[in-house]
């Protein structure tokens, strides 16, 4: 992930672009610090006062030994506690004015981003500031492959028919490495927004009646992210031309693969429960 030079560079501007609007003097927050990469690009950027918090000890005692190597130790403390643990008064001197995080997962959701935004809003943030990333949404389309299929389902193993352990089978799936051969039946799709500058976030579900652009057999969605950082600046994992990165595609399979027709559409179930992505087939 701290190789991934697209993503970073998408988010240094929107981190430059933030400082620049507010000022020097305004206070970062920056949550699930990691390595202190984005702390580093704030202090760059002319931030003089971060705060940065990893609640893994190992890795925030690593970050504050980045940090003081890199030169900006009078500029970033870097706290070894989750963000909800912070206090205005005592981590932070006076609420954020910027909030840079990036604890999204591949499937936006697993790292409870929404409790930890939450949190951020409701007791570390100023009213008005400006949240880095301020957007994520979970885009994918429907896909036919005989090699995920191998991966994500089980039929005839040495001789036995094992096709009923399917219906415990995990069905949210990274695709990594060769699993490249998929074919699209569909046009790509929004499934799930999240505006991370709201302060509440409920746990949805909707009908998304998705139009079949190819036929074949439906095994399930590929799901990627697109993230909203700054106005005009983005990034995204698009399979097309995203295969090396921190990210990766998830295969989001269906109880069994559907066949489907050009022409046609094919309803899905979509949402998330706050804490994971709710992508399911309706009753055709």
């Amino acid at each position: 992930m701290m190789n991934d030079a697209p993503r970073n560079d998408a988010f240094e501007a929107a981190i430059k672009a933030a400082i620049a609007a507010r000022g020097p003097q305004a206070r970062v927050l920056d949550i699930g610090a990691g390595s202190g990469l984005l702390s580093l690009m704030a202090a760059r950027a002319g931030a003089q006062q971060v705060v940065a918090c990893e609640m893994e000890p190992l890795i925030a005692e690593m970050a504050q030994q980045i940090v003081a190597r890199n030169g900006y130790a009078d500029r970033i403390t870097v706290h070894a506690k989750p963000s909800t643990d912070l206090a205005v008064g005592t981590d932070l001197d006076a609420p954020a004015d910027i909030l840079v995080s990036e604890i999204l997962s591949s499937d936006l959701l697993t790292e409870k981003v929404l409790d930890t935004f939450e949190d951020a809003h409701r007791r570390l943030l100023a009213p008005d500031a400006i949240i880095i990333p301020r957007a994520a949404s979970a885009m994918g389309c429907l896909v036919a492959s005989e090699t995920l299929a191998d991966y994500a389902f089980v039929g005839n193993v040495s001789g036995f028919d094992l096709s009923p352990f399917n219906a415990l089978a995990q069905q949210r799936l990274p695709i990594h490495g060769t699993m490249t051969g998929w074919d699209r039946l569909s046009d790509d799709h929004e499934l799930v927004r999240l505006d991370l500058t709201q302060a509440k976030h409920d746990g949805v579900l909707a009908r998304l009646s998705i139009p079949v652009t190819a036929s074949g057999r439906a095994i399930g969605i590929v799901q990627w992210m697109h993230i909203d950082l700054w106005p005009g600046i983005t990034f995204d994992n698009h399979p097309d031309h995203y295969a090396d990165g921190g990210w990766l595609q998830i295969l989001h399979s269906f109880p069994q693969p559907i066949d489907v027709v050009a022409g046609d559409t094919l309803d899905i179930a979509v949402g998330h429960d706050r804490i994971t992505l709710i992508l399911l087939p309706l009753a055709q």
